[in-house]
């Protein structure tokens, strides 16, 4: 194929890639350990909907069933809501929506990758705001780098993946206040932070968008289901470049049910996950050569001695783990999901043999 036929901003453009998954434990990409058909009350309320959904017909545009039982979970109305398939569509829909070629968006990093390369096939600039060594984000210079840039986006995930670090709603606020253009806040991993939402504060900021999924904290993430929240005119404004049946009639089915037993999933589903977070955080910091650094997610982000070879050995103990490559800001760094304390196990056995090798 010619290389002209391809847009300028792609030709020579790096796809966020899904790795090959050989192992059987999987924690490379923070999903859930419970099955939302587990809950026999939610299965048995799912399957009894299901017989009744008439597959010939398109699924409702604007998911509006949905988006009411969303609104009553976060506390919005059901037109400040716009649900998609994962945070992903949410993401691009939003910047589809505000992004012209060469302008600005600002994102802190290490972050989540689709901001930018998003960005990226829109041939916007992307303005990079990097964390201190320890991988904290320091609020008063990304407050600097919006005054300076005056971005038409600003993306901030909180709590920011890879990382795990957390900014308080205090701050988040200050640079909604400061930006003259769009910030979204993505709060995929917010339910396992203990944090007030941004949601709170929407109607006091007209240029606020929150992203959330029901991927992470209710274990849905194979339905494809995120959402975003914003007043009414954004909510419209980002309708603008949806596709017309862009959530499927099974994902929308499933997202009521599950928003409808949402107290019982979430009180099985948190609670031992964050557990399983503290306990690996704090045996991790007990062994030699690894870095740990704090979490308010569903993962742990620690710095090794020898990425690759940790790697390798989680691998050989049938456990893929997340890494990152050549990436200088997370050269041999490993994004460690938290699901179950038999899996939390295996991987602190693997942390130990290997430090006994550094030890040799």
């Amino acid at each position: 194929m010619k290389q002209e036929w391809l847009r300028k901003t792609i030709r020579s453009f790096t796809p966020y890639k899904v790795p090959e998954i050989k192992e059987h434990i999987v924690i490379n990409a923070n999903e859930s350990p419970y099955d939302i058909f587990n809950f026999p009350d939610v299965k048995k309320d799912f399957l009894t909907r299901l017989a009744k959904l008439p597959s010939y017909h398109y699924p409702d545009p604007f998911a509006n069933t949905l988006r009411k039982a969303l609104g009553r979970y976060v506390s919005a109305e059901y037109n400040e809501i716009l649900a998609g398939n994962g945070g992903d569509e949410m993401i691009q829909l939003i910047l589809n929506t505000f992004i012209d070629e060469g302008d600005t968006i600002l994102v802190h990093v290490p972050t989540f990758d689709v901001y930018e390369i998003d960005g990226q096939v829109l041939g916007a600039r992307i303005v990079k705001v990097p964390d201190s060594e320890d991988f904290k984000r320091e609020g008063e210079t990304f407050l600097e780098a919006i005054r300076k840039w005056q971005p038409k986006v600003t993306f901030i995930c909180n709590p920011n993946n890879p990382t795990g670090d957390i900014w308080p709603v205090s701050l988040i606020e200050k640079m909604i206040q400061a930006s003259p253009g769009i910030v979204v806040v993505d709060e995929a991993y917010m339910e396992f932070s203990g944090q007030e939402s941004m949601i709170s504060r929407l109607h006091s900021h007209d240029n606020l968008i929150v992203i959330r999924t029901l991927s992470k904290a209710f274990g849905l993430a194979g339905f494809r289901l995120g959402y975003c929240v914003a007043n009414a005119d954004i909510i419209n404004a980002v309708s603008l470049t949806k596709p017309s049946y862009n959530l499927n009639s099974f994902t929308q089915l499933m997202g009521v049910v599950a928003l409808e037993h949402s107290e019982e999933i979430l009180k099985h589903n948190v609670p031992p996950t964050i557990a399983v977070r503290d306990y690996l955080i704090e045996r991790l910091r007990t062994i030699k050569g690894v870095e740990v650094f704090p979490s308010a997610a569903n993962f742990i982000l620690v710095r090794t001695y020898d990425g690759p070879r940790y790697v390798k050995t989680l691998s050989e103990a049938d456990i893929c783990v997340r890494s990152y490559g050549n990436r200088a800001d997370l050269a041999n760094c490993l994004r460690i999901t938290a699901t179950t304390e038999y899996v939390a196990n295996k991987i602190l056995k693997v942390f130990q043999k290997e430090a006994s090798h550094e030890d040799c």
